[in-house]
């Protein structure tokens, strides 16, 4: 399975050996796996890891999630930064939806660290369900045709979906 997400990451010019990566790490199995996978070829490819974790102030137990991400970087060697806002009072003042606040949210953090570390991409992962997700926003919000794709593989920070990974080891995305 490592060997052919090394050639896809390859052949779509994903990670260029030696570059700085912020990694946004929710806790959730898509992220985690993003992580592991990507510190299996930190070695190899020279890469150094920053994670970037959000707590969105929506749900009670998100300070286990964080704390869970915390350790598993410490068990890691790879510098982990924190980010706590209450997104929904953040989505009330700015007049947008919590989707769209949290957003705006995570990737002002992402970009603060890449700016701080001096790291060139960001990496999230994503699965089918956020692919659907985005498509159906493009096509609400209006769009052209060019407008009506998912999230893409590269487009100025990285992208690795879950789907992909699934794709590559036999499983079926649920």
């Amino acid at each position: 399975m490592l060997r052919k997400i090394k050639r896809f990451i390859e052949e779509n010019s994903m990670i260029e050996r030696g570059e700085k990566l912020v990694l946004g790490v929710s806790g959730g199995a898509d992220s985690v796996c993003l992580l592991l996978l990507l510190k299996c070829l930190q070695n190899e490819y020279n890469l150094k890891l920053y994670v970037v974790h959000i707590n969105h102030g929506i749900r009670a137990e998100a300070a286990l999630d964080a704390d869970y991400v915390k350790k598993l970087c410490e068990e890691y060697g790879v510098p982990f930064y924190l980010f706590e806002e209450n997104i929904p009072a953040m989505s009330k003042k700015m007049g947008m939806s919590e989707e769209e606040a949290g957003r705006t949210f995570r990737y002002k953090a992402f970009l603060e660290v890449a700016d701080k570390v001096g790291a060139c991409k960001i990496v999230t992962a994503h699965h089918l369900a956020d692919q659907a997700e985005t498509v159906l926003f493009h096509l609400i919000r209006g769009t052209n045709l060019a407008g009506m794709a998912g999230i893409f593989i590269v487009v100025g920070i990285i992208v690795l979906s879950t789907t992909l990974l699934n794709k590559f080891s036999g499983k079926k995305e649920k």
